[in-house]
């Protein structure tokens, strides 16, 4: 009977160990899911922010420039809807606008990969130039400026000298 209490411990202690073992590794793949979940989640919220960033930005950048053309009509510029046409559709320009014989084109521009856009605006004061679409004069602004800051340099074109 000694020997068979023996044999029923010795078995019971295996079992015992076998069903720990068991346990582990059902507690490590499950932990392991749970890093992966939160891995995943954490993946999903950088790229939902990123993306998120990209859209204010580019509603910023985009609002930004109707306000620059906007005030630019408000000072009196008109719009050339005939020059450089081809290209502007080709290339998704801007159109061209007209004061007092300067010519202005508001466009965009980043000088980096994954750096923020820039305002920028070109400039030409000869009619021949302007109607192919060639600017000399580049001016970059940050795509946030604000709404004041758009306007003082919207002034400060049409007031200038190019």
């Amino acid at each position: 009977m000694k020997k068979f209490l023996k044999v029923i411990g010795i078995t019971a202690i295996v079992a015992g160990i076998v069903y720990f073992i068991i346990d582990l590794i059902q507690f490590k793949i499950a932990l392991d899911k749970k890093r992966d979940d939160l891995d995943e989640t954490a993946s999903n919220q950088a790229k939902t922010k990123r993306e998120n960033r990209q859209n204010r930005v580019k509603e910023t950048l985009q609002n930004n420039i109707e306000v620059f053309e906007k005030k630019m009509i408000e000072y009196g510029a008109v719009m050339r809807d005939d020059f450089d046409a081809d290209n502007r559709e080709k290339f998704e320009l801007r159109p061209i606008y007209e004061y007092n014989g300067k010519f202005f084109r508001i466009g965009t521009i980043v000088f980096d990969e994954g750096d923020d856009p820039y305002i920028i605006v070109n400039a030409i004061d000869n009619e021949k130039y302007a109607r192919l679409g060639v600017m000399e004069e580049i001016e970059a602004y940050p795509y946030d400026m604000p709404e004041e800051r758009v306007e003082q340099v919207v002034k400060e074109y049409m007031e200038t000298e190019l």
